[in-house]
């Protein structure tokens, strides 16, 4: 027998109500139990006046509320049960605060209104859950058996040890609704001469709830054993047709507005990189503070084909592409300004939900504007967390914006061939360390990494950097390496083992030494691809080519993820590569055919785990994330 739970300070009795009045008094009978409230549900017609003169006598001190329902006499379809049943739930979630305090009597009314009591309090809890019997034995001998029936009579079979309550032990209630509230689904009420609530329910919506409830629970226990092949738990509640729809391969062409609807993580991106080119440009030349200052350059020629050139081009050259904007323009307040508002607004319309941008505060310093680094870094902070303030503050689904992208920041340490550049990345350390200690809040635009970027070969691999980078590892810094986009497998291992890197830009040769991609993978180090990138530079075939590819020539995203590698995919510099996150993900599938759409979905779970965010934060964004997919 089901023990019962610890009687509450205030329990209160739920009771529907047919043709039997004295099964209210019964109820409210039931042995150790005090009730500070009893709420009655009943029909159009019952009679209630037993029910009112047995508290008005009996039990002055307890509250009574008595609700009929509108338009309700019999049950006479199941449009009349669901109707019953609609007004229950709403009428239960009113009477208790907290399902410790619901006693519900199972015993009044229609075989049909008992069973839905029964339900209503599984599905939203009780203390106790219990039945109520009278026998109808002779009082005296000789007298013809009889049902209490009357108040008299029914303190007489108590007495008389006739009542008999069977308790069913109490309900835990869904998980699901322990959030739900009566505003959400209110009752319209009127009250008779005689006080007495009417109540309906204008649509059925809690049972259309629970009906979702019951087949998204049903969904997850079929998916059940595939659960830990899912990248968000949520997908479990998609129907088996949706779910085979994900475990397809991507059309790059059909399945572009999916790609546009989808919530993003952009996890390598250059702020210099962005308006490179045409209105862009133009926009941030028109927003200087100091316009006669500004350098006379023609925006670079573009190669043919642009974004999808036939050749590759060398990093050199690649770079070359921004010269009209970067450190030419970006010195000056103004265009700095208006950079990042129009990256923000970017990353905004192409549904990026977070965002690390990266940057080289000490590049844009001036004598000339008399800005030192610290002033450029600050001028950039509070402008992202201007835009972020702006859109939390306005946010709705008419605004352009109503997407709102949490950015934080990267601070860039480049490698050169030649001439001191040690000295500029101790500086942009030093840098990043004091911001770091000077912005905490995790809910505000901050440093959260650094870069090791910049010229990659034999002479400038990341354990060359050791004693630099220490003092970000000791203040908690995170860091990702450039490693592997023009280097070999080597320059990648130098910045796993010798600089402890998080994650690894590009690492396009990774697939070069299996072992090292196991041990990357093993660790959960996060690789940072970015398709049109590495395609402008490095070069790779697209669809129609791949197949007839020796495999090492390929673009290796795909085998990387095979691997258990954390993949992502991000855009590096939007401008120069004329191309979004929204456009990058597509190019992955092209470049990889065989990509499923389940693997874009993995993919954006992989950035969200290796983001340079503390744990909660982490799981807070996930969680928003999953709930923002969007179904086919």
């Amino acid at each position: 027998m089901t023990a019962p739970a610890p009687m509450p300070a205030k329990p209160v009795l739920c009771v529907s109500l047919g043709t039997a009045p004295a099964v209210v008094p019964e109820a409210f009978l039931l042995p150790g139990v005090t009730f500070d409230a009893v709420h009655v549900l009943t029909t159009e017609t019952t009679d209630v006046s037993l029910v009112k003169t047995f508290f008005a006598r009996h039990a002055p001190n307890t509250r009574l509320t008595l609700c009929r329902v509108a338009g309700f006499r019999e049950f006479t379809s199941e449009h009349d049960h669901f109707q019953f049943e609609e007004v229950l739930y709403r009428w239960m979630l009113e009477t208790a605060a907290h399902p410790d305090e619901r006693y519900v009597c199972l015993s009044g009314g229609y075989k049909t209104m008992s069973a839905a009591m029964q339900k209503a309090a599984a599905v939203l809890g009780a203390n106790q859950v219990f039945h109520v019997l009278a026998d109808d034995r002779p009082v005296r001998p000789g007298s013809k058996p009889s049902l209490p029936t009357t108040i008299e009579q029914i303190l007489q079979a108590r007495d008389h040890r006739r009542l008999h309550w069977i308790r069913l032990g109490p309900e835990s209630g869904w998980p699901q609704l322990r959030n739900a509230h009566p505003p959400e689904y209110p009752l319209e009420t009127v009250r008779d001469a005689d006080g007495v609530r009417w109540v309906r329910a204008a649509d059925l919506r809690f049972g259309e709830r629970l009906g979702e409830l019951v087949e998204r629970s049903q969904r997850i226990a079929a998916v059940w054993p595939q659960l830990d092949q899912l990248p968000f738990a949520d997908l479990a509640t998609w129907s088996q047709a949706d779910l085979d729809w994900l475990h397809a391969p991507v059309d790059p062409r059909a399945d572009r507005s999916w790609a546009e609807a989808l919530p993003k993580v952009e996890l390598h991106c250059h702020l210099g990189g962005f308006a490179t080119h045409g209105t862009d440009l133009a926009e941030i030349r028109a927003a200087a503070d100091t316009p006669g200052c500004l350098p006379q350059l023609a925006e670079p020629v573009l190669p043919p084909l642009w974004p999808e050139p036939r050749q590759p081009m060398p990093l050199e050259a690649y770079v070359k592409l921004g010269d009209a904007t970067g450190s030419a323009l970006l010195k000056d307040a103004g265009c700095l300004r208006r950079q990042c508002q129009l990256l923000y607004q970017h990353l905004c319309g192409h549904r990026v939900r977070y965002a690390e941008i990266r940057c080289s505060p000490a590049n844009y310093a001036s004598e000339q504007h008399h800005r030192s680094p610290w002033q450029v870094l600050c001028d950039i902070r509070d402008q992202f967390q201007a835009c972020m303030n702006q859109v939390a503050a306005e946010a709705s689904p008419h605004s352009p914006l109503h997407w709102r992208c949490h950015v934080n920041l990267i601070l860039i340490a480049t490698r050169k061939q030649a001439g001191d550049y040690r000295t500029a990345i101790a500086r942009h350390l030093a840098l990043a360390v004091t911001a770091a200690e000077h912005w905490t809040d995790p809910q505000s635009c901050r440093v959260v990494g650094v870069d090791l970027a910049g010229y990659e070969d034999v002479t400038t691999r990341a354990h060359y950097f050791r004693e630099e980078f220490t003092a970000v590892h000791r203040c908690g810094l995170a860091l990702t390496v450039h490693a592997g986009e023009n280097d070999d497998a080597e320059g990648i291992w130098r910045a796993v083992f010798d600089l402890n890197a998080r994650r690894l830009g590009h690492a396009l040769s990774l697939a070069q030494s299996p072992e090292l991609l196991r041990s990357v993978a093993d660790r959960g180090i996060g690789l940072e691809m970015c398709p049109y990138a590495n395609l402008q530079i490095r070069g790779f075939p697209l669809e129609a080519n791949v197949h007839s590819t020796p495999e090492k020539l390929r673009y290796p995203l795909l085998r990387y993820l095979q691997a258990g590698a954390r993949v992502t995919v991000n855009t590096d510099n939007i401008g120069i590569s004329a191309a979004s996150l929204t456009d990058n993900l597509l190019l992955a599938a092209r470049l990889c055919p065989g990509l499923r759409r389940l693997d874009w979905l993995r993919i954006q779970r992989h950035a969200l785990e290796t983001a340079f965010l503390p744990a909660p934060q982490r799981a807070d964004l996930a969680a928003a994330y999953a709930a923002a997919i969007p179904r086919p």
